[in-house]
């Protein structure tokens, strides 16, 4: 009993010192381990999917970890973001892109469209060298796709985009629509004659 009277009466800022630096660090704790339980709740919902494989993982411009997520079925080619604000099926930043091979021509991938969700936070430059990567360990020569005059509006952030990995960007005249093209394989017939 004294020995608490006597804590209590001078050591009274100390021993709250304490105390809060313990709750905080107990704060701290359960914090971390909601965002792991989060995580590994996020895993099991993409891994639940048929076709899903996480290739990676990164930080966007908003600090959000999110992973990358690879899906290919048949002739389809999809690379996605998955966090916690990318969820939904319907709004992950994903790049849809599709193999075509025919007799006429070497087979290609075409980019049938890439949704961001969010501009300028880095979400397409975190999926676009994971789907290169891919495309590289096809048979496709290249990759393709075109600027629809839809985007006209953003075509500048467009082509900053794609020029800055590898691509090439070529616009109409009016600058009303576009193409872009990334060579994957250089076709090697001219040096084995």
């Amino acid at each position: 009993m004294l020995k608490w009277w006597i804590l209590d009466t001078f050591f009274k800022k100390e021993l709250l010192d304490m105390q809060y630096y313990y709750q905080g660090k107990v704060e701290d704790i359960e914090i971390n381990a909601d965002k792991k339980t989060t995580t590994i709740e996020l895993v099991h919902s993409i891994l639940k999917e048929k076709n899903h494989v996480i290739v990676g993982e990164d930080i966007n411009r908003m600090k959000e970890q999110v992973l990358v997520v690879q899906w290919v079925f048949d002739n389809y080619i999809w690379f996605m973001l998955y966090s916690e604000r990318y969820k939904a099926i319907n709004n992950h930043p994903r790049i849809m892109a599709s193999y075509v091979s025919s007799y006429e021509e070497d087979p290609y991938i075409k980019i049938d469209d890439i949704l961001v969700v969010n501009n300028d936070v880095g979400n397409g430059s975190i999926l676009m060298p994971y789907f290169i990567k891919y495309c590289k360990t096809t048979d496709a020569k290249y990759i393709c796709g075109q600027l629809s005059s839809v985007d006209k509006g953003h075509f500048n952030r467009s082509e900053h985009f794609y020029k800055k990995h590898g691509f090439n960007v070529e616009f109409t005249s009016n600058r009303s629509s576009g193409s872009i093209k990334y060579t994957l394989a250089e076709d090697t017939t001219e040096s084995k004659k």
